[in-house]
């Protein structure tokens, strides 16, 4: 786990936002196969609080059965993500207009253990080991999202810095020379991690709103899996549903909250 400094909210309990930062973190299986579960004093350090605090929220892990306990070694992970239920049958969105200019921030990349739903998307078991990248999408000089994209690490590690910081996934992509075939989208919410509450100015007990994007070729085969935090602020765009075709389509073309009359 990155040692990002937490933005907690001072009017809820710390030790109860640690305890559900970590516990959603076993749930993701960001801890599978891997060695170092952070004590009290680590995980002190890693959000800024006391080991005292540290130690409530370790203590209310382990009575939860989340981890185990025992004195002079490290807190064990006794738990298994939860089994991910892929729907082959998402539906697949248009943009409809011109899509939003972002501009980038490329914040971490590297190979790493995936999040338990991207290593389902890909057909590998939990804990398995993906090239991720994280990056601070900004629009109109304001923070709007987080991303996060799972790809295969021979493709992953290809992508220059420069590309990184400028291009979106599909052109990413695209200039790899992969002809892309379709593109599914899922909708959830989700409390933000202290990597997102830090970059987009939250805390880490702000929800916000979860895309997930599967990018797959013309051949049907997933090339990258990307998960999209975005800012409460932000408004969700406009879907419409198109009843000669049967097809849902995705409206960009949507003011901000703060111009809405």
């Amino acid at each position: 786990m990155s040692n990002v400094q937490a933005v907690l909210n001072p009017d809820i309990p710390l030790h109860h936002q640690i305890y559900l930062q970590v516990r959603v973190e076993i749930e993701d299986g960001l801890w599978v196969g891997r060695e170092g579960f952070p004590g009290e004093s680590e995980l002190a350090e890693r959000f800024g609080v006391s080991v005292i605090t540290a130690r409530k929220a370790l203590e209310r892990l382990a009575t939860e059965g989340w981890v185990e306990r025992g004195r002079g070694r490290r807190p064990r992970v006794l738990r298994a993500p939860s089994p991910v239920k892929l729907d082959s049958a998402r539906e697949v969105f248009h943009h409809i207009g011109k899509a939003r200019s972002f501009t980038y921030r490329l914040l971490q990349r590297g190979v790493d253990v995936a999040p338990s739903e991207a290593c389902a998307a890909f057909g590998l078991p939990p804990g398995s080991k993906l090239w991720l990248c994280r990056r601070l999408r900004i629009f109109k000089n304001r923070p709007h999202s987080v991303t996060l994209n799972a790809q295969p690490r021979v493709l992953g590690e290809n992508h220059s810095i420069a590309k990184l910081r400028k291009l979106p996934t599909h052109q990413i992509l695209t200039e790899a020379g992969i002809e892309i075939g379709s593109l599914s989208r899922t909708l959830g919410v989700s409390l933000a991690t202290p990597l997102v509450a830090k970059h987009l100015r939250l805390s880490m007990q702000d929800p916000t709103l979860v895309y997930t994007f599967c990018y797959s070729d013309v051949r049907g085969q997933l090339i990258d899996w990307t998960r999209i935090c975005v800012h409460p602020a932000e408004p969700s765009p406009v879907e419409v549903f198109n009843f000669k075709i049967g097809r849902w389509s995705l409206s960009v073309e949507r003011k901000p909250l703060e111009t809405l009359g």
